[in-house]
């Protein structure tokens, strides 16, 4: 290998003016030709430095700074991974690993070159344990695809609302994405996990600690031990403390039967007064609230329909369902409709089985409550072509704060509130809730995205004011989140230099 450091070849840096051009440049080809022949010689073909693949990876559908990795690598087995990160930490070279196909918040551009990790072919279910509700399987794995796997024995994945049909499920949890039923947001989704260190090492969390997967009799159910319980301190961390192989994540019995109601309102506040006292009786199971924009956007046949749509629905939906499970699906359906039609009485509100203004509503989230969204423009992109989400996790009782905010920040900016998304998912049955606003825009039009980045960044700050809790820090939000924290953001940097002692997993995120 050369002898040469990655400061004095580093082909992401600018070219020095007092250095001649000439030897600047044969420097970082010759580093770029031995980093490539070192990945080559792990995984062989699976390597790309052509510039249409790196285009492709360069950017994604966020407003963030696109950046151009160096290398797009697709390992095929938990060993190649740990030959690549020993590698790059050789080179000091960036890994970022990626296991959707699609990308929307920048934590996996490359804006410090490097090596991306291209894991989303990898779609193994390596086991599903119907004993202990959990099920095994790779980072590229899909919600249709696990769910085509899962029902068949009587089981259903946690799911967030409506998701992209490439979007990775371990990706999902690890972000710590709102799964649509409240209740089991108690408990961790992730029970253990393999990881592959900054240093190339295997490392795995909980019960998986005592052996490999095809050498243990344990379960790999238990996250507090024998081994050590790091699935909280890997969740949110976006790569920046390792590269997931797979994890061992909670399934939960699928319904017999269910019933879906509708419950509309002209206002947020008694949906959400309703909703605090039907999870406080641990009622149900899927649970969410959407305003109009989102419902129009999501129940439209085509794009052209969504503005009429729109203006028919009424201006908050509250969805809720009630499953049976094998045992007594009916007399369960029955006592917990009961419960919420008195409920509801109680708070004035009339849910139904039906929508009027939106007949199809019934038969689609039959359908597809736990399925990706089925059509073929995802419905946060068909207004406009594509949209940019803030969200962040507050108490119930003030979503109307901050919406009356958001409507605030929008005028302030001239653009249409009544275009904007909103959708409540009450998490821990209702003590605290994710609140996300969708903003469609024109990504053609770069005076749409300039606009639209300068109101993303205007009304996060004044939700961040506010009191919003940003726990996915994305972006300008982990400076945000971690900045007028000194004690918090020195303890993930402690962590982070002690996990990943050259700085290459991910760097530049959650503010450090």
């Amino acid at each position: 290998m050369s002898t040469q450091t990655p400061a004095m070849v580093d082909y992401q840096k600018p070219l020095d003016d007092d250095v001649p051009y000439a030897g600047q440049c044969a420097a970082r080809v010759s580093f770029h030709a031995e980093v490539k022949a070192r990945i080559e010689a792990i995984v062989g073909p699976e390597v790309s430095d052509s510039p249409e693949v790196l285009a492709r990876y360069a950017a994604d559908l966020s407003l963030e700074q696109a950046g151009r990795p160096a290398f797009v690598v697709r390992p095929q087995s938990t060993e190649q991974i740990c030959e690549l990160v020993r590698c790059a930490g050789s080179f000091k070279m960036p890994v970022i690993a990626l296991s959707s196909g699609t990308h929307l918040y920048g934590a996996g551009l490359a804006r410090l070159g490097g090596m991306v990790l291209d894991l989303s072919g990898w779609k193994d279910i390596h086991a599903i344990n119907h004993r202990n509700r959990c099920v095994r399987i790779a980072p590229g794995v899909t919600y249709d695809q696990l769910q085509d796997a899962l029902e068949p024995q009587g089981l259903r994945a946690l799911i967030p609302l409506l998701p992209r049909r490439d979007q990775s499920v371990l990706t999902a949890h690890f972000e710590a994405q709102p799964m649509l039923i409240p209740e089991f947001n108690y408990s961790e989704p992730v029970y253990t996990a393999e990881i592959v260190l900054a240093s190339g090492e295997i490392f795995r969390t909980g019960a998986a600690a005592v052996a490999p997967p095809d050498q243990t009799a344990n379960d790999m159910v238990g996250p507090w031990g024998p081994g050590l319980d790091w699935n909280r301190l890997l969740t949110r961390a976006q790569g920046t403390l390792g590269v997931v192989t797979w994890a061992n994540i909670m399934a939960e019995p699928l319904p017999l039967k269910q019933k879906i109601f509708f419950t509309a309102a002209s206002s947020m506040e008694p949906l959400l007064s309703f909703t605090s006292r039907v999870q406080k009786k641990w009622l149900g199971y899927e649970c969410f609230i959407l305003n109009r924009a989102n419902l129009a956007s999501i129940l439209a046949n085509n794009p052209d329909e969504i503005e009429a749509l729109q203006q028919a629905l009424p201006a908050f939906v509250q969805v809720f369902c009630i499953g049976g499970l094998k045992r007594f699906p009916e007399e369960r359906i029955a006592w917990q409709e009961a419960d919420f039609l008195e409920t509801s009485q109680e708070c004035g509100l009339a849910p139904k089985t039906v929508m009027p203004e939106a007949p199809r509503a019934a038969r689609f989230f039959e359908k597809n409550l736990r399925r990706c969204f089925p059509g073929e423009v995802y419905w946060k992109d068909a207004r406009r072509g594509a949209s940019t989400d803030i969200f962040f996790i507050t108490t119930m009782d003030r979503v109307p704060v901050f919406i009356a905010e958001m409507q605030q920040q929008a005028a302030q900016a001239g653009y249409n509130f009544q275009d904007i998304g909103i959708y409540v998912q009450p998490i821990e049955n209702g003590r605290v809730a994710h609140l996300e606003f969708s903003l469609p825009y024109n990504p053609a039009d770069e005076r749409a995205r300039t606009r639209m980045r300068d109101l993303h960044a205007a009304a996060s700050r004044a939700m961040f004011a506010q009191g919003a809790l940003f726990t996915r820090a994305y972006g300008s939000w982990a400076h945000l989140a971690h900045g007028c924290n000194a004690a918090q953001q020195q303890t993930a940097r402690i962590i982070k230099e002690l996990l990943d002692t050259n700085n290459i997993m991910n760097p530049g995120r959650l503010g450090l």
